[in-house]
């Protein structure tokens, strides 16, 4: 080591000129034990008065005194809470010539020519545009680092993370508690922190990005006494930290999860959540809901979550009782549990009372599912508005039973007055320039129990889908996300937000059994001709462009009569969101589906990958964004351009597009009608369970029941007749006639 240079001496070395604005970040402990060593002085007032001395009273000197207890709800106090970022801040709390300022976490103490402006700062943001970080960086600070890293110290990488427009990775998160400000009044104050999303695995780095500022001569690095020391020009490193933020593909600020178009990440990542979820036991109401929005909760930090208390009326329906079970089994005469709950929770009948029975083989008989088609799994049977109980079980299980046995039936579980639990993220425009009032509608459901596909695949996906919308740094338009319990809480949305929606969406995509990797499908609007079926459909066929026979596009391309899902709700005569469905495998086609073979070795990381890509692509297109190549994205805008170019669902109900824009029957009437047409008399698919028109208990057998008497509901938009509908939906007359009489007779029904 070159000559020993003292305590008192050290500010005449640190590379400092008359006038410099001063911000330090230090760790004193090496310097200190060298004084020590070398017999020196110890007391950082005299490193504080050696700079004073350097840059003069024209200039600022800021030390940071941070204190995170303010996040945990602790009391702040201006005076009295103490420095958690070093030594040399707290000794400049203890001198008279400097003051602190007024943020509760990111406070600083400050002396010279800047000190009452920066402490009159109210910032309630700790990296806002009002807050010191900003002024520091429109001023010229230079930030001197004393035997300390970048990696671990460089604030202005949470300043450069804000400033540069919200980041996905990281969200404004409130914290409120008592505050006491300088002249010592106290009273309740909330102050907010640009917060990691923890879902994200989110880490930060900054020390590759140095060699630039090098580079540009934005850095300077020296040693004193073998200690490292660095000045960082914050009005010039800034922009470049901003860039790199904006870009994000450098890693050299910020790594998470979803940064990079990574297939092996993203797909891990999105099935590793859907695993998270596979084992809660969920329904349409209850904890198993609010167990699967805490961890939702995680990737999706500024996800509101609503309570609908039960008996809330919603269009034609009414919010069911919360269900809560605990435990469930059926148990032979030796105590041997034949079915257990907690061995796979589709083993009980969704929404099922409580039970605590022996009974012979043939009073347990008609409470048992099972599904004879497919021997060796369990289905999924629910019961959500009619009281009874049950078990499923696979047909060997059942086949396996002693008929001259007795059984024991126990389902402890509970129905009571509670709450419907949805979530909702509203992600906003940011341009200024061709910014549009005007929404993307992307929503899935949250209600299923453990099943892979049909359950988990939509929420994980969805919840990736956010973190790349919020990375696209210019969006044209905003974005409404929505998790809902499947029907009800698709219902309960609308029930309150049907004006704006019908006003603002221009496109929607219901998002479900996402996570296999057979197929890619999608199921079109009820006349095939919204935004979104073009873009849709233009985006598989580029996107599946050579996976079929001849190099052709292989999707599978259904009508709205498949429809199962929320689209059901989203497209109801009335309602009209110009909504398509988009699916890997479609529900009800893939043999797994509401059953136990829905697990996790159907879906996939290469599967997940797959839907991501596919949608993200839809969301680039809308935003006018390059979605694939040149060429590939010029086909897809001629396809949205041209009217020509409508889906096959078209042909596939019979219809064809009229120059006028109404959508008819292509044949003609057929002799004897009546000229009526019939309109459905409320929003959303009515409850035809309490009219003793369709079974109460839902499983894959009663959907086909009732399939012809929904299709009738879903095109009663006041333009068919009888027979256009019966050619509509692929019914002979007779039975539509019938159909017609049935929904009239009870009012859902009118003519015009």
């Amino acid at each position: 080591m070159d000559t020993y240079i003292r305590l008192k001496d050290i500010a005449g070395h640190l590379h400092l000129k008359k006038g410099d604005n001063v911000y330090v970040t230090s760790d004193v402990k090496q310097l200190l034990y060298d004084c020590m060593q070398n017999n020196d002085d110890t007391d950082l007032n005299i490193l504080i008065d050696g700079i004073i001395d350097i840059i003069g009273e024209d200039a600022t000197l800021v030390f940071p005194t941070f204190n995170w207890a303010f996040c945990k709800g602790e009391p702040y106090d201006s005076h009295k809470t103490p420095c958690k970022t070093g030594s040399i801040g707290k000794t400049a709390m203890k001198r008279g010539d400097f003051a602190r300022t007024a943020h509760p976490i990111y406070s600083f103490a400050v002396w010279g020519k800047d000190k009452e402006e920066l402490c009159a700062l109210s910032n309630s943001s700790s990296f806002g545009d009002d807050s010191p970080f900003n002024f520091m960086v429109e001023h010229g600070y230079r930030n001197l680092f004393i035997d300390k890293d970048t990696q671990h110290s460089f604030v202005f990488v949470h300043y450069a993370e804000q400033s540069g427009g919200q980041v996905p990775y990281r969200y404004l998160k409130d914290f409120t508690a008592d505050y006491t400000d300088a002249s010592g009044n106290t009273h309740e104050a909330t102050y907010s922190m640009n917060v990691r999303n923890l879902g994200l695995d989110v880490e930060n780095t900054i020390l590759p990005l140095e060699d630039e500022f090098i580079e540009k001569g934005i850095e300077d690095r020296f040693y004193i006494n073998g200690i490292e020391y660095k000045i960082i020009e914050l009005r010039d490193a800034h922009p470049i930290m901003v860039k790199d933020v904006l870009t994000n593909r450098s890693r050299r600020i910020c790594s998470y999860i979803g940064q990079d178009d990574d297939p092996k990440v993203l797909g891990e990542s999105m099935y590793g959540l859907a695993g998270r979820l596979f084992p809660i036991c969920r329904s349409i109401t209850g904890a198993g809901v609010r167990e699967t929005f805490e961890i939702l909760k995680e990737y999706i930090p500024d996800l509101k979550l609503y309570e609908v208390p039960t008996g809330t009326k919603v269009m034609d329906w009414t919010v069911p009782k919360e269900w809560r079970i605990d435990e469930a089994y059926i148990e032979d005469e030796h105590g041997n549990r034949i079915v257990d709950f907690m061995d796979n929770n589709l083993h009980v009948l969704g929404y099922s009372v409580p039970v605590d029975e022996w009974m012979s083989f043939d009073e347990l008989e008609p409470h048992i599912y099972t599904l004879k088609d497919q021997p060796e799994l369990i289905p999924y049977v629910t019961s959500y508005y009619r009281e009874r109980w049950g078990f499923a079980m696979s047909q060997v299980q059942k086949d396996s039973l002693e008929r001259a046995s007795r059984y024991h039936a126990v389902i402890k579980s509970s129905l009571f007055e509670g709450n419907l639990t949805y979530g909702e993220l509203v992600i906003p425009s940011t341009v200024s320039e061709g910014k549009s009032e005007k929404e993307v509608f992307l929503s899935t459901y949250i209600c299923h129990p453990s099943m892979a596909n049909n359950e988990c695949s939509g929420p994980s996906l969805m919840a990736h889908l956010c973190t790349y919308i919020k990375g696209i740094r210019n969006r044209k338009y905003s974005y409404r996300i929505i998790f809902v319990p499947e029907t009800i809480g698709a219902i309960t949305y609308l029930s309150k937000n049907i004006d704006e929606l019908k006003e603002k969406v221009i496109a929607g995509f219901n998002l479900t059994c996402v996570g296999d990797d057979r197929d890619y499908s999608i199921v079109h609007s009820r006349y095939g001709d919204t935004l979104a079926d073009k873009v849709l459909t233009a985006v598989l066929k580029e996107h599946c462009r050579g996976r079929g026979k001849g190099g052709k596009p292989d999707y599978s391309d259904y009508s709205y009569l498949k429809r199962g899902s929320d689209e059901r709700q989203y497209q109801a005569p009335g309602v009209d969101l110009p909504l398509v469905c988009f699916c890997r495998s479609k529900y009800h086609i893939y043999p797994e589906y509401h059953t136990s073979g829905d697990n996790m070795t159907i879906v996939s990381p290469e599967g997940f990958y797959g839907a991501y890509s596919v949608m993200r692509k839809c969301i680039d297109v809308l935003e006018g964004a390059s979605a694939f190549g040149e060429e590939e994205d010029e086909r897809i805008r001629s396809i949205i351009a041209s009217d020509r170019q409508l889906s096959s669902a078209l042909e596939q109900v019979g219809m064809k597009k009229e120059r006028t824009g109404k959508t008819r029957v292509s044949n003609d009437r057929i002799p004897g009608d009546d000229g009526k047409v019939y309109k459905v008399t409320c929003l959303c698919e009515p409850q035809l369970g309490k009219r003793g028109l369709v079974p109460t208990m839902s499983s894959k057998e009663t959907y086909r029941e009732t399939l012809a008497m929904k299709d009738v509901l879903a095109y009663a938009d006041g333009t068919h007749d009888v027979e256009e509908l019966a050619k509509v939906i692929e019914q002979p007359v007779e039975v539509v006639r019938k159909v017609v009489g049935q929904l009239t007779e009870v009012g859902l029904l009118e003519t015009i």
